[in-house]
């Protein structure tokens, strides 16, 4: 049972945790209403109660970009009365929104915040450890765990909230917009693909790492509950008339932080996608001269299995 400690800040802040008690039926009785059941509840509180359950812990640490999911899973630890570490970060070569965006979040939100610098100059080594020791097969892989490799010997606290998932949920993709976006049944074909253990954009690959790290990653979009909350709705519903909009009307937050851009892939908008495509120079890397990283990947995965497959005979 979570218990609150309310302290003295904003009318906004207070009214927040009124509407999170309401939804979770623990008001006065003078302010209570008819229940209703949890199919009903707004997904700001149904994200909340999930924090709730996955971080038994006081202290929790976030990876925070400038999107809404990370962004929303942290509103939600902070109604529980969490201390937030917040972490993000960018690369020695390219300033990044995401970076700039979590900077402002934190310090808004009075957050600790810590700001990981991704050394490109590792990047040969860093692909060998993403091959050989973490096991990275699609190009997707190798881009969106790399800066992690960096990012979890920094993190302090036990247990890791992430927005982690969060966008197969909405059909945003370029497949997904040309695709399904046009029925729910499409789209729910679609988040079928997606939410596989297999795909969840890395999901197992980033679980992986945390564990190597001796933390435990909580991705609340990945629960029962916030399924059974996407699945009935359409495309337009959730994405008209902006891109995710019951979190971003649910949580009165994001109103502090004026524009919160729309969805952006971790590895595009940190740039890491660029700093990747120096490996094509590299003879060593590139030993068939390929001239798409997505191939370099796709050859490397190749002939560490056939090595493994030739051991094995």
């Amino acid at each position: 049972m979570v218990k609150y400690q309310l302290k003295k800040t904003s009318l906004e802040e207070e009214f927040d945790l009124f509407m999170w008690e309401a939804l979770r039926g623990r008001l006065p009785k003078q302010h209570k209403k008819k229940e209703t059941g949890k199919k009903n509840l707004m997904i700001d509180s149904i994200l909340t109660n999930l924090v709730s359950d996955l971080v038994p812990e006081n202290d929790v640490a976030i990876l925070l970009s400038g999107g809404v999911d990370s962004m929303s899973v942290g509103f939600s630890a902070h109604r529980l009365g969490k201390k937030i570490t917040a972490y993000t970060f960018k690369t020695d070569k390219h300033d990044s929104y995401d970076y700039n965006k979590a900077k402002e979040v934190a310090e808004k939100m009075n957050w600790d915040f810590v700001g990981v610098v991704i050394p490109t100059e590792n990047l040969k080594e860093d692909f060998f450890k993403l091959l050989n020791e973490h096991n990275c097969i699609k190009k997707t892989h190798f881009e969106c765990l790399y800066p992690f490799l960096y990012v979890y010997p920094r993190i302090k606290e036990q247990y890791v909230l992430s927005g982690w998932a969060a966008d197969g949920y909405y059909g945003l993709s370029k497949k997904a917009m040309i695709n399904y976006r046009h029925s729910l049944e499409l789209l729910n074909q679609f988040r079928d693909d997606y939410f596989k253990p297999e795909n969840r954009a890395g999901y197992c690959w980033h679980e992986r790492l945390a564990k190597k790290h001796n933390k435990v990653f909580c991705s609340p979009y990945l629960s029962n509950e916030i399924k059974e909350f996407f699945y009935s709705k359409d495309w337009q519903t959730i994405n008209k008339p902006q891109q995710k909009i019951h979190v971003r009307t649910s949580f009165g937050k994001f109103k502090l932080f004026g524009d919160v851009k729309n969805h952006l892939n971790l590895q595009i908008d940190s740039q890491i996608n660029t700093v990747f495509e120096a490996l094509i120079g590299d003879e060593e890397i590139n030993f068939k001269n390929r001239n798409r990283i997505m191939d370099i990947c796709k050859d490397w995965v190749k002939r560490k299995n056939d090595n493994q497959l030739f051991i094995n005979m």
